[in-house]
């Protein structure tokens, strides 16, 4: 019971100083939608698909449960190679060596595609057309320098990668949607101590409460005729 009334006592505290929540909201909302709309530096992604199997080649033979199981377990290691610097070195020596193998393995993210035999690589950077560039050389040197190296099996591109229109980060709904949380949060708090710190007294619930005795008598507040005191 005591949990109870505690509960509704923050909410009402809340709630009488419910514009102090609105404010700090709407500012620190609408500062961290400022921020990632006009200061953020956008970036954009652009990715490839690739498919996996381990015959060199399919054709007259079909494929078998055990084929798939082996490809989808071959996508680590041909991930793997594709971050090694001899592929990452041949696409940076394709693009005129404006991005060295170091610089494009930090623009690269690759994963299996919902644990199936097909993988994407993704790269993240601030020009579109230089993340579409990069993804599509990489898809035309991995299958090559995979079939050298691991001798069996091979890569095939699903689809290349197409010219990002729009900036994958900042998130300005995310960034925007926790500036509001946080200042809920930070309100809150504020509120609280505020009221933790208030000593005054202005009725005699606030009396009862602190002293935890009834209240026997009260004294009026006399007016005159004039209404004076």
């Amino acid at each position: 019971m005591t949990i109870e009334l505690d509960l509704r006592r923050v909410l009402f505290i809340l709630w009488k100083r419910v514009w102090v929540l609105i404010l700090f909201m709407a500012i620190l909302g609408g500062a961290a939608f400022s921020f990632s709309k006009w200061f953020m530096t956008k970036r954009y992604s652009a990715s490839v698909s690739m498919y996996v199997y381990n015959q060199e080649n399919r054709s007259g033979t079909s494929i078998t449960s055990g084929d798939l199981l082996t490809s989808q377990k071959l996508v680590g290691t041909y991930i793997v190679i594709l971050k090694s610097n001899s592929v990452l070195d041949q696409v940076s020596e394709r693009l005129g060596g404006i991005c060295s193998s170091s610089e494009l393995r930090k623009m690269l993210t690759a994963s299996s595609i919902n644990d199936t035999e097909a993988f994407s690589v993704t790269i993240t950077n601030t020009d579109p057309e230089l993340a579409q560039k990069i993804a599509n050389t990489i898809a035309d040197v991995v299958p090559s320098e995979i079939k050298r190296v691991v001798k069996a099996g091979a890569v095939e591109v699903i689809d290349y990668a197409v010219l990002p229109d729009k900036p994958t980060s900042p998130n300005i709904a995310v960034n925007t949607a926790a500036g509001i949380a946080a200042g809920l949060v930070l309100a809150v708090i504020l509120v609280l101590v505020l009221e933790m710190t208030d000593t005054a007294v202005r009725s005699e619930e606030d009396l009862t409460e602190i002293f935890e005795i009834p209240v026997l008598g009260v004294i009026p507040r006399l007016y005159g005729e004039n209404g004076g005191r």
